[in-house]
């Protein structure tokens, strides 16, 4: 019955809160709901894994593209299948190991969520990732020993706003040639883990991912968002300076940040 699986568990850090806070600030209601949204499985189908860069496409030929899109999606959930299960503010990706596209999907697909998240939205994303039994039917059941071990990476041992990535689950990625391309977004962790990061996503789709064939004008609001992110991590620290369990978190990814900006690639000086 187990089918061996990559499988991401992800939720949305602070939620509890913006909960919390929605009580006395109505407006705080409409950023909830938009984010989300943003994790809705229908939302997260609309990511793989093609963009559109929006500026380049002639008004006259938009209709057509987004029909032959919706056309190529569909073969392509056909030939990745990869299985999205969302509840609360929590999100499960996954697919099967016997697919590299699907699997490497799942990858990507957490790369896109976490920056669209904190472009949006501001929010923050942890999780766990591994590889191993599980069953995850699309609107259907899910369970098994890798969405045990992938809960309780998140849940236990990621503590920081990063997605925590099982040793042996990388190993069994970097079998397949192509994960070289992934390699910018993961860093190697003393002991048996390696993780992945807001900063590290970033990295990956600005130097290596597919979006970065999109040209300067796209990754623009990348590069923008990446190098003012420490501003707005810092104003986080300080938000909360007298919640230590909170403010080291941020801190955490302030220092990420400052070791990963200067690991982008510069832009093409023929597109400035």
């Amino acid at each position: 019955m187990y089918e061996e699986r990559f499988i991401a568990f992800v939720d949305i850090l602070g939620f509890g809160k913006l909960l919390e806070s929605s009580a006395v600030a109505p407006d705080v209601v409409q950023k909830i709901l938009d984010a989300l949204m943003s994790i809705h499985p229908d939302k997260i189908r609309d990511e793989m894994p093609f963009t559109i860069n929006h500026d380049k496409v002639p008004a006259e030929e938009m209709e057509q593209l987004l029909s032959d899109l919706r056309r190529a999606r569909a073969a392509m959930r056909h030939l990745a299948p990869v299985a999205v299960h969302y509840f609360s503010d929590s999100l499960v990706i996954s697919a099967p190991a016997n697919n590299v596209m699907a699997s490497q999907m799942v990858l990507d697909l957490l790369t896109k969520l976490s920056t669209m998240m904190w472009m949006s939205h501001k929010l923050l994303l942890r999780g766990g990732v591994t590889v191993g039994p599980l069953v995850h039917v699309e609107n259907g059941p899910m369970f098994g020993p890798a969405m045990n071990r992938a809960y309780y990476l998140e849940s236990k041992l990621a503590i920081a706003p990063r997605f925590l990535i099982d040793r042996h689950c990388i190993e069994r990625y970097r079998e397949v040639e192509t994960f070289g391309l992934f390699e910018s977004f993961i860093q190697e962790q003393d002991g048996d883990f390696f993780y992945a990061s807001l900063a590290t996503a970033f990295l990956h789709i600005i130097n290596d991912s597919a979006q970065s064939t999109l040209g300067e004008e796209f990754l623009e609001q990348y590069r923008s968002a990446m190098q003012s992110a420490p501003k707005a991590i810092e104003r986080l620290i300080a938000k909360f300076k007298d919640e230590a369990d909170i403010s080291k978190k941020y801190v955490w990814l302030a220092e990420e940040f400052s070791a990963r900006i200067p690991e982008v690639r510069a832009a093409y000086a023929s597109e400035e």
